[in-house]
């Protein structure tokens, strides 16, 4: 059955949504943590693998936070979203900029942008409203002109994250036969990076932060539903 176009209005609605999200982050925790088990034993691939994992659980309640302050509807294209990697992956870009690591945040503060919205942020909502949920409800349109969307946020969109996921997992062979990409030639610090950018998202989802850049980023989510 096909979900109406609708808001969580009722009081038992909110509730069982409340649940939902601390479910996914609860869940997205769990995961981080067996990644940064799996660091200290130097399994470096299969930590990646796992923080990118638990990265998306964090999206995934992310986007069920949306629904729940009202600037995203309950659609059916917004639940199957949730089990979308792209869609959970297009919200890291929106994690790194509401949760940036101390080189970014210094960088930004120096350059006094620590509340402007990068291209590639803005891009990212706009390719999961329009590229993802609008085309999977309704294939009949086009853009009179076609978006310059950024260049990262376009990569996502297109499976870069997704690819470097499946890198981490399995061995790639050539035409001829050839291994091509090994999971033991990933490096420590590519593991590392992965759980930092995992940790943030997990402070930010517990914390409930609710910033000037975090209220904005739902301001314009409920402006282009």
């Amino acid at each position: 059955m096909r979900l109406k176009n609708r808001k969580m209005n009722s009081a038992t609605e909110c509730i069982k949504l409340g649940k939902a999200i601390k479910a996914c982050i609860e869940n997205g925790n769990r995961i981080l943590e067996d990644a940064k088990y799996l660091f200290d034993f130097e399994s470096y691939a299969s930590a990646y693998v796992l923080a990118k994992l638990a990265r998306e659980e964090f999206a995934k309640s992310f986007i069920l936070k949306l629904v729940e302050e009202k600037s995203l509807n309950w659609t059916e294209e917004v639940r199957r979203s949730l089990n979308h990697h792209v869609s959970k992956q297009l919200m890291g870009i929106i994690f790194e900029h509401l949760n940036p690591n101390t080189n970014e945040f210094l960088k930004m503060l120096e350059e006094r942008t620590l509340f402007k919205m990068p291209k590639k942020v803005s891009d990212a909502m706009n390719i999961y409203i329009h590229e993802v949920l609008m085309r999977w409800k309704s294939q009949n349109w086009v853009w009179v002109e076609d978006p310059e969307y950024d260049k990262e946020a376009k990569s996502v969109y297109k499976g870069k994250e997704d690819k470097l996921k499946q890198d981490a997992i399995y061995i790639k062979i050539s035409k001829d036969g050839q291994v091509i990409n090994s999971p033991a030639e990933l490096k420590k610090e590519n593991a590392a990076s992965e759980i930092d950018k995992a940790e943030r998202c997990f402070h930010l989802l517990k914390d409930e932060s609710k910033d000037l850049k975090y209220m904005k980023v739902f301001k314009i989510f409920k402006l282009l539903k």
